[in-house]
């Protein structure tokens, strides 16, 4: 038994099939059944119940892959930890649309100009698909908004609270978010991510009647259009510089603001935390310098949208 039987292993548990765990670590179909025949043979257990298509794992499978888990995590941490010297390595890292607009490309960057040489294989998506991926080990860790219901086997760590902010065209009249947000076509962010569904939670909570006319994918999207004047709309404020265009104006959306909280998701059994606390530290310091206020090591009035 070796290492690489034991990603095989775990791929197959993780993807469902032989067939997708082959196409995920770049094996053929045979070598992936090869391997299991041979871990079954020298281990003297049935791993997979082959009566079922695609074959199932057994219990005694179910047994095996937490004990793999537990033994690659092992492994890769006393790789990361023979390399930490020269703090090189690979981190698969997930990220929400927002943040790559906001403080993760300063992060990326001050990792780059420290020298830490780690290569960096980002991927974007929704905080509930990001989790789900780090929880699957797909990713090793992810920028994300907090999520609603913590997992045991996950541990979040925050870096910056972003106030929200109602966005409109500076031609707009209206003194108050309610107004602005009453006398203006809603462009409304995707409801399907987490600062999205706060955001409308709020609006249900303080009955703020808005006419939703769109509703967008990406902040960038919003952006365009409360720019050209299509209507206005409530975003997170990322405190980087040149954030909005300047035919935009910005009120506080609700006193205290509306936040929501960005984090770092990482495995407890993290097998790359030396990597992962380096892009933290540099999270939370580009966080602190982009607006001291954003900085959860600052204490500050809070104010979260009631879960559903």
């Amino acid at each position: 038994m070796d290492v690489k039987t034991l990603y095989t292993l775990i791929a197959i548990a993780d993807r469902g099939s032989f067939a997708e765990a082959g196409n995920a670590i770049g094996l053929s179909l045979s070598a992936v059944s090869l391997q299991m025949r041979s871990l079954e043979e020298e281990l003297g257990i049935q791993i997979f119940d082959r009566s079922r298509r695609p074959p199932v794992l057994t219990d005694s499978g179910l047994v095996l892959v937490a004990r793999a888990r537990e033994l690659i995590a092992h492994w890769e941490s006393m790789s990361a930890a023979l390399k930490r010297d020269a703090s090189v390595g690979l981190l698969k890292l997930g990220a929400v649309h927002t943040s790559v607009a906001g403080v993760l490309p300063l992060a990326l960057k001050r990792l780059h100009q420290q020298g830490q040489g780690i290569d960096i294989h980002l991927t974007t998506g929704l905080t509930h698909d990001l989790e789900k991926a780090v929880y699957h080990r797909q990713i090793d860790v992810a920028v994300v908004t907090e999520p609603e219901t913590p997992r045991s086997e996950l541990e979040f760590f925050p870096f910056a609270d972003e106030p929200c902010v109602v966005i409109t065209h500076r031609d707009t009249e209206g003194d108050t978010d309610q107004q602005v947000l009453e006398s203006t076509p809603y462009v409304r962010f995707n409801r399907a991510a987490r600062v999205g569904n706060l955001v409308q939670q709020e609006i249900l909570r303080r009955q703020i009647a808005v006419r939703s006319v769109m509703e967008i994918d990406t902040l960038e999207g919003v952006i365009a259009m409360v720019a050209n004047g299509l209507g206005s709309s409530v975003v997170p404020s990322r405190g980087v510089r040149h954030e909005f265009p300047s035919s935009i104006r910005t009120l506080p959306f609700g006193s205290p603001p509306l936040t929501r909280r960005l984090g770092l998701l990482v495995p407890r059994d993290n097998p790359r935390l030396h990597l992962s606390q380096l892009l933290l530290e540099a999270l939370r310091e580009v966080s602190a310098r982009a607006a001291p206020s954003l900085s959860v090591a600052a204490p500050r009035a809070r104010r979260r949208a009631p879960s559903s």
